[in-house]
């Protein structure tokens, strides 16, 4: 028999990929144990009060050993979700494991009154630990990669280990296995993919092509691929790049040392921050950043519906104000 610890766990933190592996391994867990793969269900928040989900947990069922419920962004939940949560940790059922699920790292109202083996911070990675870990899932999925190209292909991906992993899988279609991807190899297959991603975008907003870079997004949304937080994580690594580029160049290193210290070695990533540096000036640069987490503090605070429209307002003020809100902010 489970104890009550062992029926209920809260995951925090921005790194989606170690996350999702913990469920994954707890999923393998309850399969080997009752002998066939738990009924999953998964909610978020927003939408699914707690008194809802208790019912579900509660109730048993004749068709299935064992329920998974998977709960996200309990963050957003009110004091009286909280409450209810509260009680059913003190008596929670056998017959299903709840998974409470939030991209914070700090939660009290839950932490205070669960256990420390109940409760899993994923962190994301270190930049010392990103390298080796991508060289060895290559390793793991058959595929090897040269350092330089481990080192453009991080520049490249989000580096969420769920979207490398996901880049990664989509390699296997354009090499075959045991195949060693060099760094032309890479940089070939990455610009001229048709994909849309966060660095098609990225060129569109470095050449100031507010119709282009809306139309890239529209076309991001709508693959349903793409998750705005995660879009404006990856557009925020690269405008650093691009505010550190510009930075170099105003100190007065010539582009290509410039290039060599921020360790940027893709000729298109090189290509995109000549333009972005063109574009874009320092001040400007700073004030798009800030911009970045604003937006980012909007996306946390709005239903998934409405991304689209606010991230399409975010590149108009990146292209068209340079970073610059009004006064009153028009969000």
């Amino acid at each position: 028999m489970a104890s009550a610890s062992q029926r209920v766990c809260l995951l925090m933190g921005p790194e989606h990929g170690r996350r999702q592996d913990h469920v994954m391994a707890l999923r393998d867990k309850l399969t080997k144990q009752y002998k066939e793969a738990p009924e999953q269900h998964k909610f978020y928040a927003f939408e699914a009060p707690f008194t809802n989900i208790l019912s579900l947990l509660q109730n048993g069922d004749l068709f299935c050993a064992h329920k998974l419920v998977i709960v996200n962004n309990v963050e957003d939940y009110k004091k009286s979700d909280l409450d209810l949560i509260k009680g059913y940790l003190k008596h929670p059922s056998e017959d299903a494991t709840l998974v409470l699920v939030s991209d914070e790292t700090k939660l009290d109202s839950l932490t205070r009154v669960m256990a420390k083996d109940q409760v899993h911070v994923f962190w994301e990675m270190f930049e010392k630990e990103k390298k080796g870990w991508v060289i060895h899932h290559f390793k793991e999925i058959g595929l090897g990669l040269t350092p330089d190209a481990a080192e453009f292909f991080l520049e490249m991906i989000d580096n969420s280990t769920d979207q490398l992993r996901m880049e990664a899988q989509k390699l296997l279609l354009f090499f075959e296995r045991g195949a060693t991807i060099s760094l032309d190899d890479l940089e070939h297959y990455l610009v001229h993919s048709r994909e849309e991603n966060v660095f098609t975008l990225f060129e569109k907003i470095t050449e100031a092509q507010f119709s282009k870079a809306l139309e890239v997004l529209k076309k991001m949304v709508a693959s349903k691929e793409t998750e705005g937080i995660g879009l404006l994580g990856g557009l925020t690594w690269q405008f650093k790049n691009l505010l550190a580029f510009q930075i170099k160049l105003m100190e007065r290193n010539p582009a290509e040392e410039a290039f060599t210290q921020l360790r940027v070695f893709g000729k298109k990533a090189q290509g995109n921050l000549r333009s972005g540096a063109r574009h874009y000036s320092l001040s400007d640069l700073q004030n798009i950043l800030v911009l970045t987490a604003e937006f980012d503090q909007r996306l946390r605070q709005f239903k998934g519906e409405h991304h689209g429209q606010l991230l399409e307002l975010y590149l108009y003020y990146v292209i068209k104000r340079k970073g610059r809100l009004p006064e009153t902010a028009e969000l």
